[in-house]
């Protein structure tokens, strides 16, 4: 039997691709010597939070708050788009992820503010959010601490919401994608996606959890071998970069700080020393999800989505194999790699 080690998460977003996320949290919660003391999410990655927190506060497994939200998901995405066979196969099958009826819908969203094609402000998400996450017990939890990032519209910084204050608003807030979403507004601010300016965010996790191990799993592709050449590549790439550059500027900080502080823990105080101890693990789905396009971003089929939780309970397995000794002692992931910086 191993030792318990706790850790805190930073879960990345990435639309439908955080059903991988969703197969990363369940390989980790096999392991009863695996602990979650703090989440950080933006996006998908903070409606897996969410659903973990729940799950974590006592009102049902996280495990089965995790698959019965992906599998009504699934189910209303059917309902909505009426795929045919062919959104049933999947590049990384052989096949491809065409989907007719929501290559229109995301047309459109390229032309039309979301004012004018959804004037109601209709998130099916919501529902789906108040069907399975117990907010009540995530407010209440003092052992699981949650953080979700959203960008004010105004000022265009990062807000961090935090889990003693968590309703359905935040989580759409985290989610909301400004080409297919009205803002969401809370405390007379209004919010977009968090993905622009902390996917996922750190530095809550650092300074206010106890645990010094750190797992990020990440969804945005970190490096394309092609260069983009149609509008659509282009704006895929731009979105990627977009959602992925916070991240690296997070991580070149901590590790030019990390330097700086050295290695004299005598000389340290608080802050430096929670630095000095940081150990940072990740796991990120390039391999897996390197083939799909950003339609596959929107596509929720059950199909997709399964194959996804699959991939990410995979590649959640193997990476525990190579490296859970290494929990609880040191860093698997070498920060001089996230810096442009010469360290």
């Amino acid at each position: 039997m191993k030792e318990p080690v706790t850790l805190n998460l930073a879960l990345q977003g990435g639309g439908s691709h955080g059903a991988y996320t969703w197969g990363v949290i369940k390989r980790l919660l096999g392991e009863s010597w695996i602990r979650i003391e703090g989440i950080s999410g933006t996006s998908s990655g903070a409606v897996n939070g969410c659903l973990l927190a729940s799950g974590l506060s006592g009102t049902a497994a996280p495990e089965v708050a995790l698959d019965e939200f992906w599998t009504e998901l699934g189910r209303k995405f059917t309902s909505i788009f009426m795929p045919s066979d062919e959104l049933f196969r999947f590049p990384f099958m052989g096949g491809s992820a065409k989907n007719q009826a929501l290559e229109m819908f995301l047309s459109m969203t390229q032309s039309y503010s979301p004012y004018l094609f959804n004037p109601d402000n209709l998130n099916p998400l919501r529902e789906l959010l108040q069907e399975f996450i117990d907010f009540g017990g995530i407010r209440k939890n003092r052992d699981v601490r949650l953080f979700l990032a959203a960008t004010n519209v105004r000022t265009s910084k990062l807000r961090i919401f935090k889990g003693e204050e968590l309703t359905v608003e935040h989580i759409l807030a985290s989610a909301c994608l400004p080409s297919v979403h009205h803002p969401v507004t809370i405390d007379n601010e209004t919010f977009w996606d968090g993905g622009f300016t902390g996917n996922p965010s750190l530095y809550p996790l650092i300074f206010n959890c106890r645990s010094a191990d750190l797992l990020i799993v990440l969804l945005q592709p970190r490096i394309r071998k092609s260069v983009p050449a149609s509008p659509e590549q282009i704006r895929e790439r731009i979105l990627e970069i977009a959602f992925q550059s916070n991240f690296m500027r997070e991580m070149r900080a901590i590790a030019f700080s990390k330097q700086i502080i050295g290695d004299n823990v005598d000389t340290m105080g608080v802050l430096e020393r929670r630095l000095h101890e940081l150990r940072i693990h990740i796991i990120h789905a390039d391999e897996d999800l390197k083939d799909l396009d950003n339609l596959s971003r929107y596509n929720a089929s059950p199909d997709m989505l399964e194959q996804l939780h699959d991939a990410g309970y995979r590649c959640a397995g193997q990476w525990l194999q190579k490296n859970a000794d290494a929990l609880g002692k040191k860093g698997t992931t070498s920060l001089e790699s996230y810096s442009d910086y010469p360290l």
